[in-house]
C-alpha cells in the first residue's frame, strides 16, 4: 500500500490566528488556534491525535516570559481541535499520531481582529488552520510482495526488493530526500512493476520544493494509475506552490481533487481578475468541500452584494456570524448586516 506523505516536514511558519479576549482581560495577552488535521493527500480526519503547543520564549516587546507553559488537547471525531486564551507571540504546535509522522507548524498568535500575513507565513492565512499528517512507511515487505510475488522472482531478489525499499522509506522519513529519490529511482529501473514509486519520487521532490520534477513524477503515477484522486490533488497543489494558477484551476475544473482552500484561493483569483461569475463559482466549490468553514461563505456574500441580491447576502453574512462567531469574516458580516437595509 503506498503512503502519501506531507509537503514539508519540520517547522512550517504559517497564518496569524486571532481571538480578541473578553473585556478586562486583555493585558493577559490570550488569543486561540484552531485547526483541522487529515491524513494528507485526503480528506480524511486524523481522530483522537494528539495536540501540543508550546508556548514563545519571549513577549513582542523582547522581554523573557516566565510562567510559560505549554498547551494541549486531541482532535475530535472530525479532526478538529482549539486551544484558547493563548498569550500572543510565536507558538510551536506538533501533532502526533499514531502510525504517522509528526506534524509541525509555527503560528502566530496575536489579539488583534484582522486576518493579515506576517512575515512568519508560508501558507495562507486562515481559519482554521489546516494539518496534513503522513502515513509512516512501515510496509515495505507487504508492497514488495503484492507488486512482485506473481512474477518469476528468486526468493532473494524478492528479499533485496524488500531491503532497499526498507532503506529509501528509512531515508524518506529523517528526511534525505536525496537518497530517497535515488533509492526510488534505483528500486524503479529494476522493477518498473513498482509505479507506486513514482508518487514517491514526487513527494520527494515536492519536499524540496521541486515542483517540476514532483509534477513530472506524479505524471509517471498518474498514467499507471489513471483515475486516482490523491495525486490529481498532488499536481493541482503543486501547480499553485509553483504559481502556475491557471493550470491547477484547469485541473480543478476537470475534476481535480482539490482542498476548500485550494479552491479558495482559485476564487480570489478570479475575484481579483474581475471575473465575478467564476470567483462565484470557486468559492461554491470551496462552501461545498468545507460547509462549516467560513471565509467562502462570506465572498459569496460580497458576490451577492456584487449583483445586487440584497437579501441572498443578509442570509449568507448571517451564516458566516453562525458558523464562526469569532472570526475576522464575523466582524465584518456583522459591520455589513447593521449598514444594510
Amino acid at each position: 500500500m503506498h503512503c502519501s506523505r506531507r509537503l514539508l516536514h519540520g517547522v512550517f511558519a504559517a497564518a496569524i490566528l486571532l481571538l480578541g479576549p473578553p473585556e478586562g482581560l486583555a493585558q493577559q495577552e490570550e488569543g486561540r488556534i484552531q485547526g483541522r488535521v487529515f491524513i494528507e493527500g485526503t480528506r480524511d480526519p486524523v481522530v483522537g491525535a494528539f495536540v501540543r503547543a508550546d508556548p514563545p520564549l519571549f513577549s513582542p516587546n523582547g522581554d523573557r516570559l516566565q510562567m510559560a507553559e505549554p498547551m494541549e488537547t486531541v482532535t475530535d471525531d472530525d479532526g478538529r481541535f482549539a486551544l484558547t486564551w493563548m498569550r500572543s507571540g510565536i507558538w510551536n504546535t506538533m501533532i502526533m499520531a499514531e502510525g504517522y509522522e509528526d506534524a509541525q507548524l509555527r503560528i502566530e498568535v496575536t489579539q488583534r481582529r484582522s486576518n493579515a500575513c506576517t512575515p512568519t507565513k508560508m501558507q495562507n492565512c486562515v481559519q482554521p488552520i489546516e494539518y496534513y499528517m503522513v502515513p509512516l512507511k512501515v510496509d515495505a515487505e507487504d508492497q514488495v510482495e503484492s507488486i512482485l510475488a506473481g512474477l518469476d522472482v528468486e526468493e532473494t531478489e524478492l528479499d533485496r526488493a524488500v531491503a532497499d525499499l526498507g532503506a529509501a522509506d528509512d531515508a524518506y522519513n529523517r528526511q534525505d530526500y536525496r537518497t530517497a529519490i535515488d533509492g526510488y529511482s534505483r528500486l524503479l529501473a529494476r522493477w518498473p512493476q513498482m509505479t507506486t514509486l513514482h508518487q514517491d519520487i514526487g513527494d520527494a521532490h515536492r519536499a524540496l520544493a521541486e515542483f517540476d520534477a514532483a509534477i513530472a513524477a506524479y505524471e509517471r503515477y498518474r498514467a499507471a494509475a489513471p483515475g486516482d484522486a490523491a495525486i490529481e490533488r498532488k499536481i493541482a497543489r503543486a501547480q499553485l506552490l509553483m504559481g502556475d494558477l491557471a493550470a491547477a484551476r484547469d485541473l480543478a475544473a476537470a475534476g481535480g481533487d482539490a482542498s476548500p482552500e485550494d479552491l479558495y484561493n482559485l476564487g480570489e483569483v478570479a475575484f481579483s481578475e474581475g471575473d465575478i461569475d467564476a470567483a462565484a463559482g470557486w468559492y461554491e466549490k470551496s462552501a461545498a468541500a468545507d460547509p462549516e468553514w467560513a471565509p467562502p461563505v462570506f465572498k459569496l456574500g460580497m458576490v451577492a452584494l456584487n449583483r445586487g441580491d440584497i437579501e441572498g447576502a443578509k442570509a449568507l453574512f448571517q451564516r458566516v456570524v453562525d458558523l464562526e462567531p469569532d472570526s475576522e469574516e464575523a466582524a465584518q458580516a456583522q459591520g455589513i448586516l447593521a449598514a444594510l437595509p
